[in-house]
């Protein structure tokens, strides 16, 4: 089954396409003719914006569709950067500028039990018959006080995972691929493809 990621990074698309497996053709819009084909996330939950982006590439090409939004929730900051984790540091960020944001914001914040978090993935599916479909995944940890490894992306070198003593940067791919909420959300996902073939 060929799913058009309604995404442009190449990060994310690895990482489904290695959860999904060979029997799902993963490619990016870009691989289809619409790289420049952009949709503004103005929903006020992962839900609202995963389906906005999947909703507008579906209407654009009527095909298997998948659109997912991950943020970080961070206890201590009212649950902020949220929606807003890829672009808390202003529009244009990179994943340096976003973490330098949240441990300057968090710089009073000295116990890790006050710095709790959690990352939560929503993908929404739409299928060629126009069927929509919501998957999730969370994983629970804490903010560190500094960055620590160098694998992953995004707010990886920060992110403690419960009941570990790594960031997910500290761990490999393997390692990081079977916790983490993208992951969990993918999995759920291909239930869903599986139930529904």
């Amino acid at each position: 089954m060929k799913l058009i990621l309604s995404s442009s990074n190449p990060d994310k698309i690895e990482e489904i396409q290695r959860i999904l497996g060979d029997e799902y053709e993963v490619v990016l819009k870009s691989d289809i003719g619409l790289e420049d084909f952009d949709v503004e996330e103005t929903g006020e939950t992962l839900r609202e914006n995963a389906y906005l982006k999947a909703k507008a590439l579906y209407d654009k090409v009527k095909e298997n569709i998948i659109a997912d939004d991950s943020g970080l929730f961070v206890e201590a900051l009212d649950f902020r950067p949220g929606v807003y984790s890829a672009r808390y540091a202003g529009e244009y960020a990179t994943y340096d500028d976003n973490n330098t944001k949240l441990l300057e914001e968090l710089k009073d914040v000295t116990n890790l039990n006050d710095r709790r978090a959690y990352f939560m993935t929503t993908i929404c599916f739409i299928s060629k018959s126009g069927e929509v479909y919501y998957a999730e995944g969370k994983l629970d940890g804490y903010i560190t006080t500094e960055r620590r490894g160098t694998n992953g992306f995004g707010y990886n070198p920060l992110f403690l995972v419960k009941n570990t003593n790594k960031t997910l940067a500290e761990m490999d791919d393997l390692e990081r691929l079977s916790i983490n909420h993208r992951s969990k959300a993918i999995e759920n996902l291909k239930q869903i493809l599986e139930e529904i073939k």
